[in-house]
């Protein structure tokens, strides 16, 4: 095994204890909001281990991160305290900092050692967005499929909690 594949292995291992964690997080925690947070590291751990899996569900993986940390999350952080009025109290966890700074250390240096093995490919000539359909709908077919039943599923969400429902 050389030093990129014991990387991968151990931050596959480690983001899988995350989204553990956090899974146990969500289910014990009293507080709808913060439940909505801890979703968050499930969604970014999850997109971390697909793209771990092999470089082509990288494509999937950042729709992933997209799709459910960056739009559905955050929807429902904002709807739940816009139409539920929930009150976000603070809690002061004295070793958030560290964790958060190990975490990000590791980050960084997985991202150095990932990228430091990549050759730059050779110029691109053009772009066309017809090029760029095709090949999503030729190779990426399955992951389009699912991206577009989750935002449809977050569209019927919205509009079920506009009409407060």
């Amino acid at each position: 095994m050389s030093l990129t594949n014991d990387f991968a292995i151990g931050f596959f291992t480690f983001f899988g204890i995350i989204s553990i964690v956090a899974a146990l997080f969500i289910t014990r925690q009293k507080n709808v909001f913060y439940a909505a947070i801890g979703l968050v590291f499930v969604g970014i751990s999850v997109a971390v281990m697909i793209a771990l899996l092999n470089t082509s569900y990288s494509f999937y993986s950042v729709f992933h991160i997209l799709l459910y940390v960056g739009s559905t999350v955050v929807f429902l952080a904002v709807s739940l305290v816009m139409f539920r009025g929930l009150d976000v109290k603070e809690i002061k966890v004295p070793w958030a900092s560290l964790v958060a700074l190990i975490v990000g250390v590791l980050i960084f240096l997985d991202l150095v050692v990932s990228f430091y093995s990549i050759t730059p490919a050779a110029a691109i000539s053009s772009f066309s967005l017809q090029t760029l359909a095709n090949e999503i709908l030729q190779n990426y077919w399955f992951p389009a499929i699912i991206i577009i039943i989750a935002l449809l599923t977050t569209m019927i969400e919205a509009i079920t909690l506009a009409r407060r429902d």
